[in-house]
């Protein structure tokens, strides 16, 4: 079975830039296959960076959904492959982009809390050391959710974002949004996690040392009016 063949019996599910997620009825597990144009993808990547999700969220052992890569021959490309993940029951009455602290159980609120620390962590050490993040920045929110069991949970776990392009700006520099359009996205993302979800104020976003490091008062400005008008107020 191929990125190109519909699995038997499976209907599909949901979709992605490089990825189609197809599922049996009433299956603990679903199954994603990779499109043709997925080149910059290899099974080795896709394995690595799971296990690197498992080590630096280890104390939200529950965020990452179990997953196992089958590949017909070791040097089988990613359009050959199968990913075999473990499915979630999202709560569809939680998005995160459009629900209040005050909608999500306790166990919700704490795990975001502690997500938060752990992907600032991230970028905190992105200065002086290669780090990756997760991808948070869909255009539907929908890759960080919530699910029936009121816990936090990582969808997708392919394609990491990585910090290269922080380490590489000159001391002093900011980033700008137009050429770095991935970052700042998840810089906006970030923030508007922590106003909504952990009692941080936008204030507390100005003199943040984290954002200041990474963006003028301008750029910061921008980014909670784009997440405003996207409906995720800062």
């Amino acid at each position: 079975m191929s990125a190109r063949a519909r699995p038997g019996r499976h209907e599909r599910v949901g979709d992605g830039e490089h990825s189609v997620v197809w599922r049996r009825p009433g299956s603990r597990w679903c199954v994603q296959t990779f499109h043709r144009d997925c080149v910059s993808l290899t099974p080795a990547k896709v394995d690595a960076e799971y296990h690197y999700l498992l080590r630096v969220y280890a104390r939200l052992p529950g965020l990452i959904p179990a997953q196992r890569l089958f590949t017909p021959r070791p040097d089988a490309p990613i359009t050959e492959a199968l990913l075999v993940k473990r499915w979630i029951e999202v709560d569809p009455d939680r998005p995160l982009g459009r629900t209040p602290a005050a909608g999500l159980p306790a166990s919700a609120l704490a795990d975001l809390h502690l997500f938060v620390a752990l992907t600032r962590d991230l970028l905190a050490r992105a200065g002086r050391e290669p780090t990756l993040l997760p991808d948070i920045i869909d255009t539907r929110f929908q890759n960080l959710a919530v699910d029936v069991a009121g816990r936090l949970r990582l969808l997708d776990t392919n394609r990491l974002i990585n910090t290269n392009a922080l380490r590489a700006l000159p001391p002093g520099a900011t980033l700008d949004p137009q050429t770095h359009p991935i970052h700042t996205r998840l810089l906006r993302r970030l923030m508007y996690l922590q106003v909504a979800f952990t009692a941080t104020s936008r204030a507390g976003l100005a003199t943040d040392p984290l954002y200041r490091r990474y963006l003028t008062p301008t750029t910061r400005a921008w980014l909670c009016e784009q997440s405003r008008a996207d409906g995720e107020p800062i």
